[in-house]
């Protein structure tokens, strides 16, 4: 049998208790839905530390920067190992390394997710599972989300209802998951960026977005509807910052005008350097989890031209410009009032007061510790080995 039929068969045996109790040792047990804490309070920070630093597996399907951060974060203050699952092969080495952690820390609802949390809780570990992006979209019109299929409802259910702790990026991921898993034990995380490297330059008429470019992409992230603006703003450059999958960056090319440029993908530092000179950022996708390069670009001091969809509104509040979905003439009229706003500096400000890795660090560390508190973490010589 192999690793991932072994952990679905331990999945199936345990599914309906999982998805139907909760455990009494849960740091959520007995609490309302949505009354959880965001952020580490100051009584979880005076709490007694470990005897030791707790042991976290930090599994993760792709190495992306907003990942690498959490990693980056948890190593502060915990001993962690960092394992990328790419294939299914890996299963038996995802169950060995369970057995010497204390905690599991899976990024997306995903099948190793799914059999990390039942291998766990059999273990006696604790897991938690960042959640609210495509590991949890259902959007039939695009043709995009893993709950389209059922196979895929059935592993989301499971990443988020059966972990001790699910964390959503956004309130609109938040919601998302309690339709999909109503017992889950979700708490909000914003994703954190980092404000000293991000930071404005002197500024240009200059419009930029970051999304990798593909078919889905030129519906999902509005990619034709930004190029088709770009045509009635011609005394700006625009930039579109991203991977090339497909053929879909030739036909953007034919149509659009010759003010746009596709630039692929780019180094962290130069992306830093286009973010902090772009007085405009556009996102003017149909939804969003959270918006990582949204978040970046507004502390960088551009002004967001942006979609009120998904988690948009949430990261953005009142520091943008709001257009309707797939219409280029509002989003080229909201790009030229945004070539002339102030808004930019109000962004920062708001990416300032809630979207930091220091905020970002104090929601980890409450998640953390609240598990490791029922864990019996040993000092190191005590433990036999």
């Amino acid at each position: 049998m192999c690793g991932e039929q072994l952990g679905f068969v331990l999945m199936h045996a345990t599914v309906y208790s999982a998805l139907t109790t909760r455990r009494p040792d849960s740091p959520l047990h007995g609490g309302r839905p949505g009354t959880e804490g965001v952020f580490a309070s100051t009584e979880s920070r005076d709490r007694p530390v470990p005897a030791r630093l707790p042991r976290v597996l930090f599994v993760y399907p792709f190495p992306a920067t907003f990942i690498q951060r959490d990693l980056t974060v948890l190593q502060t203050f915990c001993e962690v190992r960092p394992l990328l699952f790419s294939r299914r092969s890996q299963y038996p080495t995802l169950l060995k390394s369970i057995l010497s952690a204390d905690i599991i820390y899976c990024w997306f609802a995903l099948p190793f997710a799914a059999v990390a949390a039942i291998a766990a809780r059999l273990l006696g570990k604790k897991v938690i599972v960042v959640a609210g992006g495509w590991d949890i979209a259902r959007i039939p019109e695009l043709g995009y989300g893993r709950l389209l299929t059922k196979r895929g409802l059935a592993i989301a259910r499971l990443s988020l209802g059966v972990p001790d702790l699910v964390l959503a990026f956004s309130e609109s991921s938040k919601t998302t998951i309690r339709e999909v898993a109503p017992r889950s034990p979700v708490r909000l995380a914003y994703l954190g960026v980092d404000a000293e490297l991000f930071h404005p330059t002197e500024k240009e008429d200059l419009v930029v977005t970051v999304a990798q470019v593909s078919r889905e992409n030129v519906r999902r992230k509005g990619l034709r509807t930004l190029v088709d603006a770009a045509k009635e703003v011609p005394d700006a450059r625009f930039i579109i910052v991203g991977r090339h999958l497909d053929d879909a960056v030739d036909e953007l090319r034919t149509v659009g005008p010759s003010n746009v440029r596709f630039i692929g993908e780019v180094s962290d530092t130069d992306l830093r350097e286009i973010l902090g000179r772009a007085r405009v950022y556009v996102q003017a996708s149909y939804t969003e989890g959270f918006g990582v390069a949204l978040a970046e670009a507004m502390a960088s001091g551009c002004v967001p031209v942006v979609t009120r969809r998904g988690a948009i509104p949430e990261v953005v509040g009142d520091t943008g410009l709001y257009v309707d979905y797939g219409n280029p003439h509002e989003l080229a009229h909201a790009i030229r009032e945004g070539l002339h706003s102030q808004l930019g500096a109000r962004a920062r400000a708001r990416v300032l007061d809630r979207f930091t890795i220091a905020r970002r660090l104090d929601a980890l560390r409450k998640a953390v510790l609240d598990l490791a508190d029922g864990l019996k973490i040993l000092q190191e010589g005590d433990r036999g080995d």
